[in-house]
This record gives structure tokens, sequence and C-alpha cells, in this order.
């Protein structure tokens, strides 16, 4: 039945994206609706939500490098656009692939309804607040009360107020809390692949989007404050994510390309896609000003790093990381005197370093970074003077590696956050460090050098709120390494860290969403003028701004 519910969705996902009727991307999702759920049920749907939803969140996480490079956790290597925002220029077509999923969890809830499931109901409407407010918070105005009903003659469902639609999706995980609370049949472990069956894991999950969303709307929302507070002190009621066992994530299996980490040997046969993919320097950097141990995890040592002391030329070292995967590294002195190293001397930016990361905004296929010379060595993709990522992110699967939709240290960090601008009460910086240590136990790291980093006074939070706000921003920018969405989204909110102007970015402008998919301009285009008119200006480009950013 798996089998075949997947050959269904390739077909009509097929259909739906090269026909070239008018009508077809929105008859054909009759089709879909009433062929998804045919001679299923709903805890078997859960499975494949939790999955497809958690792999979608995490395509846009690494794989997909727009905004991993954009939040300047990566860069890439060779076609490099992204390091620029190039990838924002083009209409983009994220906004079905969500739908796709939103199609399956709506068919999902409409069997919990003929069952009386109210605790999977609960489940299901999580993932469709979840995936509207993705919608919404990456193109601003989208259709949500018209949404998916094909199946009733809406083929051109009209776009709500991004505001109107926040209402929706907020009151919709209140409810969520409420179903799962209030259902008596059970989950079962075999189908939750997130919770193993846990309905308060479920409570949790509905509570902390509740926060995110919250939080990300503070702004405009006047109550904002008051309902974030509400959450936090009634936790019986509505409890929330507060230790790593509460994460939103699943694992790869790592059987098959289908099952394992995007980047692994399954997935990428060989090594160019991965080794296009490089830390940007702005995470090292970061990570190397804070002595954080999440360095060695993440980033793999230069394969040959420069080194100011010509008796270190040539000398050999070896490391492994606390994952077990080696490495050998070669210093390599810059003498001026060869000619190829002094021509490169003005990109020489990290010396006397085993870590070392490619310059925010690098041009596309710029491969001699950090000075490389040997570019005929190293090919089309080989740098030897900058940092891959580690072998970690070269593994099929591993403990460590997971498809993350929400993890316990990002709430702690929209408490701390909360606390410091007093839309809570709280201290601050009990969540700021419990956010810390919840994301450095996520990447294994050990308690003792978790106590260590803890005690730098580099972490400690100022006294003044502007330069907490700053503190907070960083170390969740860091706790949310290859959650790259809602990176994305809170740079864009806070403008914290402040890395718009980092390497080569200083003459290009951050991008604020995304362009609406080329089909609704043809399909669904009354609709789409009107989403169009909400923003300001009234251009549909990235760099105009939604409600959210008005």
């Amino acid at each position: 039945m798996k089998s075949f519910i997947i050959k269904i969705f390739g077909v009509i996902l097929f259909v739906a994206f090269s026909s070239c009727s008018k009508d077809a991307l929105r008859s054909n999702d009759i089709l879909h609706q009433l062929n998804a759920t045919e001679s299923v049920n709903d805890p078997f749907l859960l499975s494949s939500v939790i999955k497809q939803t958690a792999l979608f969140y995490q395509n846009m996480g690494y794989e997909n490098s727009r905004l991993p490079c954009a939040v300047q956790y990566m860069q890439r290597n060779f076609q490099g656009g992204d390091n620029y925002y190039s990838g924002f220029k083009t209409p983009s077509d994220d906004m079905y692939a969500a739908m796709n999923i939103l199609k399956l969890i709506d068919n999902a809830i409409a069997l919990t309804d003929k069952r009386g499931s109210l605790t999977h109901k609960g489940i299901f409407t999580i993932f469709r607040a979840l995936l509207f407010s993705f919608v919404t918070d990456f193109y601003g105005n989208v259709y949500y009360s018209q949404a998916l009903k094909g199946r009733e003659g809406i083929l051109y469902p009209k776009y709500d107020k991004q505001e109107d639609i926040y209402a929706g999706i907020l009151n919709e995980l209140e409810q969520a809390n409420t179903l799962i609370a209030q259902g008596s049949e059970s989950i079962s472990s075999s189908y939750d692949i997130m919770f193993g069956g846990d309905k308060t894991q479920w409570q949790k999950f509905a509570n902390s989007l509740r926060l995110r969303l919250l939080m990300r709307a503070s702004n405009k929302l006047a109550d904002a404050g008051a309902k974030m507070q509400a959450i936090v002190s009634n936790p019986s009621a509505t409890p929330i994510f507060s230790e790593t066992t509460d994460n939103a994530s699943i694992s790869y299996i790592g059987t098959t390309a289908d099952n394992s980490w995007h980047g692994g040997t399954l997935y990428w046969s060989d090594n160019e896609e991965f080794d296009k993919r490089r830390p940007c320097k702005t995470l090292v950097d970061k990570l190397t000003a804070y002595n954080d141990p999440r360095l060695r995890i993440w980033i793999a040592p230069v394969e040959k790093p420069w080194t100011s002391d010509p008796a270190s030329n040539g000398v050999e070292v070896s490391t492994t990381d606390p994952n077990g995967f080696s490495y050998t590294s070669t210093w390599e002195y810059i003498d001026h005197s060869n000619p190829d190293i002094a021509a490169q001397s003005i990109n020489i930016l990290d010396s006397n370093k085993l870590y070392a990361g490619f310059i925010a905004g690098m041009p596309g296929d710029w491969k001699n970074g950090n000075g490389h010379y040997n570019t005929e060595a190293g090919g089309v993709v080989g740098n030897f003077k900058v940092s891959k990522f580690s072998q970690l992110f070269r593994q099929n699967s591993h403990p460590l590696l997971k498809a993350m939709i929400m993890n316990s240290d990002e709430v702690q960090f929209i408490l701390a956050e909360a606390a410091a601008r007093g839309l809570i009460t709280g201290d601050a910086d009990a969540y700021y460090r419990k956010g810390i240590t919840l994301s450095m136990q996520r990447w294994g790291i050990p308690d003792g050098a978790i106590a260590t980093y803890l005690a730098q006074p580099t972490i400690t939070l100022p006294s003044d709120n502007t330069g907490k706000l700053v503190k907070i921003a960083d170390q969740k920018w860091l706790g949310l390494f290859l959650v790259s969405d809602e990176a994305y989204l809170d740079l864009r909110r806070t403008r914290l860290p402040e890395i718009f102007k980092n390497g080569n970015l200083s003459t290009y402008q951050f991008p604020l969403r995304y362009r609406y998919p080329g089909a609704e301009l043809g399909q669904n285009k009354d609709a789409y003028d009107a989403g169009v008119a909400a923003l300001a200006p009234a251009v549909d480009d990235e760099f105009s701004k939604m409600w959210l950013l008005q």
C-alpha cells in the first residue's frame, strides 16, 4: 500500500506540473484528493506526512543551497550564485511542494472526522499549520481559507491576507493541543516515526510552534506577549519542548538513497556535490572566536593550511574529530618568492589555522578562495585551502544526522528573547544558557565541555537589553545550523547577527521573500494580482515587504 500511495503521488505531481492547460494545476487537485486516501486510514498516513514534511524542511537545510548560503552557514565552491542570493531572483515552486503535502494532510483530517479520531486530527492539524506558515512566511499573502478545495469546485482560490492566515494557523495550533489532550485513542508507535506514539510530545510540538509564530509576528500582534506568557505559565495544559528528547526530527535509515541523509554516499555517489558545499567563513570564524566544540563536529580541517612559519612547511598534522573521523593536514609556507603564491597573497585571509571557510558572497566558480593557487590540481570543485564539511555529513545515517523541523534549543532561545524584550516574565540568561546546552547536547558535546564553554566571558550576557538580544541571536543562529529555513526567517526578522555586509556582500541586498510561482500568474491571475498589491512596494520581487515586515 505504501508503494501504491507513492506511485500515485509521483504520477499526479508529474501531471500537475507538466500540463499546459490553464485549469490543469487546479483540476488535478480533485483527482489527487480522491486517490490519495483510497483504501487507507489516517494512522497509516501519519508516517507519510511526518516523513514528507521532515524531508521537505531538511532539503532546505542542506541539500538545496539557497537558504544555507543566504544565512552564511555555507558557500558554494562552484556554480555559486546562491552565495549572493541569485536563487531568490526566479519564481519559486516551493509553495506547490508544500501544497502537495497539505493535500495529503487535509484528506487525512477528513478521515479522522469520519472516525472521530481527535488525537490524530490534532496531529495532522499541527502539520497543516506548519506548512501553511511556511508558505505565507516565504511568499506573503497566499491561499488559505479556499486552499485545497478542488473537490468543492474552487479551482482558483483567493489569496488571504497574511494577518488573517496568522490568526488562522495560531488558532489551529491551539485547537491541535486541545484535540490531542481530549483524544482517547492511542497513537501507533510504528506509524509515529517522530515521537513513538507519545501524545504529550505532540502537544509540546503544537505549543512550541505557537511560540515560534508568535515571536515571528511579535512586532505585528499586540497580544503576542500575553499569548506567549499564557503558554509558558501553564505547562500541564500547554507543555513545550524543553529537552533534547523533545525534538521534532526523524532519523535516517541509510539503506537506500531515499532514506539516507542527503549528502551521504548513497545519495551522492561521488564527492563532487559534497565538495561544492563548503563552510562559510562567517560560521567558521564565529565558532573559532567562541572556542566552540561544535567546530570539530561540523567542519573538517583544511587539507593544506597556510603557515607563516617556514619551519612548519610540509609538516603533517593528523586529527581525529569527536565522531572518530580522521583527517591529515599538511602545512604550506606562505613563500612570497614563489610567484604563484605571491600572486594569491591578497586572497590569503586565513593562515596558521586548521579551519577556514569561504568568504560570504564569494563569486560563482571562484576556486582560489583563501589563496588556493593550484587550481589545476584542485579540479573543478577542489580547494586545498578551505575546509570541507566534516565526514559526518558524508554518511548515509548517523545518530547525529536528523531531518529536522524544530528543536528544543530553538524554543529556549525564543523564550530568552521574549524575556529580554519583556514579552514574558522569566530569566533571559537561564533560557539562553539552556538553549546553548540543548544545542550542544544535540550534537553530542559532553557535559564537561558544555560547562567550560558556558564559563567563558565571551558567552556571558551583557547587562543591557540590546546587548542581550545580540548575544542571544548569535547563539540561536549557531543552534539553527542546518535548520536553514528558520535561520533565514529569524535573520530577516531581527537583522541579527549583523552579517549582511560580510565578505563580498556589501553591494548586495538581503532578500525578503520568495517570488510567487510562475503558474500563479498564468492560472490564478486575479488572486496573484491581489497578493502582489498587498506587498510594499507592490512588485513581485524578492525585496518587497509582506505584512510581517511592513
